[in-house]
């Protein structure tokens, strides 16, 4: 377990608890504000000194892919502690900006690593890699700062089996659990609601807290 990052996701109030909409209509009890780690230069540095060799020794790609906009502070902290080169790619155009989803200078081989603040149940970052696929990059690996293991057997194989990748996460939902329990910064019904919250659904991750 990354310590350092686990206190700091505590220290920070990442994780939220209470009644939230904007999680789909899953894990309601508990809402991840991913964006509260920017806040801390020492954080940033971390992450990217992680996500950077990370990159730099698992990873096939050379070159940093961010996705607009949590995982742009990411790939370019990576970026600077890694030399690696970085593109980003966006959800959809934006005319008054671009004409173009994707940014950067492309590798000869179109081959990169995606990069992401969160993997929540994987409907974004299929949409991301559907629209690299249509302009013919290869996404090899997905870096994630944290990974809620909440991907959904309903929603077909998991996004690194369909997409013939390998995924990486700096933390996962299990280990910030269990430094929150280590700590006492979760008490028995936010454990409830979490667990309810976890078996609400078929998940390729059987999690147990």
């Amino acid at each position: 377990m990354d310590k350092i990052l686990a206190k700091a996701i505590i220290d920070l109030q990442v994780p939220f608890f209470g009644e939230s909409l904007k999680n789909k209509g899953d894990s309601r009890s508990c809402l991840f504000r991913a964006r509260r780690l920017l806040s801390s230069p020492k954080i940033l540095e971390h992450v990217g000194q992680r996500i950077a060799k990370i990159a730099s020794t698992q990873c096939k790609a050379k070159v940093l892919m961010g996705v607009v906009s949590s995982g742009l502070p990411w790939a370019a902290a990576a970026s600077i502690y890694s030399g690696l080169p970085m593109m980003y790619v966006r959800k959809k155009l934006e005319l008054h900006m671009s004409n173009q989803m994707i940014e950067g200078i492309p590798p000869k081989d179109k081959k990169v690593i995606l990069i992401d603040d969160l993997l929540f149940a994987g409907e974004s970052k299929n949409e991301f890699l559907k629209i690299l696929k249509n302009e013919g990059y290869r996404v090899t690996d997905i870096i994630v700062v944290m990974d809620r293991q909440l991907q959904r057997k309903k929603d077909g194989p998991r996004i690194q089996d369909k997409w013939n990748l390998k995924l990486h996460s700096l933390i996962t939902m299990t280990e910030i659990v269990q430094y929150m329990k280590e700590v006492k910064t979760i008490n028995n019904k936010q454990l409830i609601s979490l667990q309810k919250d976890y078996q609400r659904f078929d998940r390729w991750d059987q999690i147990i807290f």
